[in-house]
């Protein structure tokens, strides 16, 4: 059970001695206490926010019996996260614990959404998610990205998320953050994409001109990254600390979970899995290389060696396309996907051998093609990772598929809204129609609860 965080008493910092040595002044001493007494309650603000997510819905008594924290501070501090939208409280009651009255069950609410956005070779993607991890929006629009200068591909991911912004309009959601997962090297400060190979992209400032079309901050991340980090809050890897996510479209990446923590490496490129070279004298690679992971298990690479047709300015899915083949049993589809899956554990073993991983999960392209891709990839691991025949692990395939990167970009935002629940502006009500932030639910799309364990 957690404890009460209490600000020290005035008296007891008096009598401390600040970087002089002296006792602070009184007036000194009231500005610091003040301070602390913002600090504990911002931080036992986002403790009840943070109960309430993991519970799915519960009462008042109970977080409190939960995190230690009084009555009193819990039921001030969820009239507070009423007030910012980010809790209601459902009209249900809940029976109490001993003697009292029933108390009001509370839940997360829907109000405040995510914005993610993605853009790939060949689609963009945009995708709006609540606070509860249900999808409101979601729209993928196909097309070759490689013959194509970053301008355009940015007005049309720009358009993507215009309309995805108007959809919130209408439905009175409000748009807590914009981030955008792309295939390539991601300068973190800046938002610029330093390399993305299969784009062709060099330099490209995507948080600058995205923010410049849309009039809003954007935040810029690696895919795989987004992807991994999706698997883990709610997906396929939630509670697995250790593990990597592959993440497979036209390029190959991966998102490595060390620790619970993303793994970014010293300058933040960390996980460029699909430029690991596993046969040096293979095909010719984007990057400049040879033979790396995704020359031979990228989404076209599998196409190719399976005599699917990829054909440039394609509309629609070429996994989709070897899904379907598989399960009709296609002999060349099927062997290309085993080959792709024994490639996929050559390169694995040297990951696990270094790293001691629990899991690895299947994303992107790989996530639909789990079926017959998860058993060549144990078998390769097993044969040749002395860490994974040594210890137990396990092949996942992914939650969300090849949504998992947007997916991943839209829940970033909501999950820094669990960390600083204080970070949300107060609702502006009375520009609203109805009071949605304490009863009733509107219209909801697929869910995946976040911060439920």
């Amino acid at each position: 059970m957690g404890r009460t965080l209490l600000a020290p008493d005035d008296d007891d910092r008096a009598r401390r001695p600040h970087r002089s040595g002296a006792p602070l002044p009184f007036e000194g001493r009231t500005r610091a206490a003040r301070a602390d007494q913002t600090t504990v309650r911002q931080t036992n603000l986002g403790v009840v926010l943070r109960r309430i997510a993991a519970a799915g819905s519960c009462s008042r008594a109970e977080v409190a019996a939960a995190t230690g924290l009084t009555r009193g501070t819990v039921s001030s501090l969820v009239n507070e996260l009423v007030e910012l939208e980010l809790v209601r409280e459902t009209g249900e009651t809940a029976a109490p614990r001993g003697v009292g009255r029933p108390g009001q069950t509370l839940e997360l609410a829907d109000v405040l959404v995510g914005v993610g956005l993605e853009v790939n070779v060949d689609y963009v993607a945009v995708s709006l998610e609540d606070l509860t991890g249900a999808v409101r929006h979601e729209h993928r629009a196909y097309g070759d990205n490689r013959g194509s200068a970053p301008g355009p591909v940015l007005d049309r991911l720009g358009a993507a998320a215009r309309d995805a912004l108007a959809v919130a309009a209408r439905e009175e959601l409000r748009p807590i953050g914009v981030s955008v997962a792309v295939p390539g090297l991601v300068e973190e400060g800046s938002g610029t994409v330093v390399l993305a190979p299969n784009l062709g992209w060099h330099g490209v400032p995507v948080a600058r001109e995205l923010e410049r079309r849309l009039g809003l901050p954007v935040h810029v991340e690696n895919e795989s990254n987004l992807a991994a980090l999706a698997e883990h809050w709610t997906g396929a890897a939630v509670g697995i600390d250790d593990f990597v996510c592959v993440f497979g479209e036209v390029g190959v990446g991966s998102g490595v979970v060390l620790g619970g923590r993303l793994f970014r490496g010293t300058h933040g490129f960390g996980g460029e899995f699909g430029h690991v070279s596993v046969d040096p004298a293979g095909h010719p690679c984007a990057c400049g290389s040879r033979g790396c992971v995704e020359t031979l298990v990228g989404q076209e690479s599998i196409a190719r060696a399976a005599g699917v047709t990829v054909a440039a300015g394609r509309t629609r899915s070429v996994t989709d396309e070897l899904v379907r083949r598989a399960d009709d049993g296609d002999p060349a589809v099927l062997a290309a996907l085993h080959d792709a899956g024994h490639w996929l554990g050559v390169a694995l073993a040297s990951t696990f051998n270094l790293l001691d991983l629990e899991a690895v999960v299947l994303g992107g392209c790989f996530g639909p093609l789990a079926p017959w891709l998860v058993e060549p990839v144990r078998e390769t691991l097993t044969e040749r990772s002395l860490a994974a025949r040594s210890g137990s692990f396990t092949v996942l395939p992914s939650a969300f598929g090849d949504d998992a990167a947007v997916r991943g970009a839209a829940a970033i935002s909501l999950r820094r809204v669990l960390d600083a629940p204080w970070v949300v502006a107060p609702a502006a009500r009375e520009s609203r129609s109805g009071s949605h932030a304490t009863t009733g639910r509107r219209g909801r799309g697929r869910e995946v609860a976040i911060g439920r364990r």
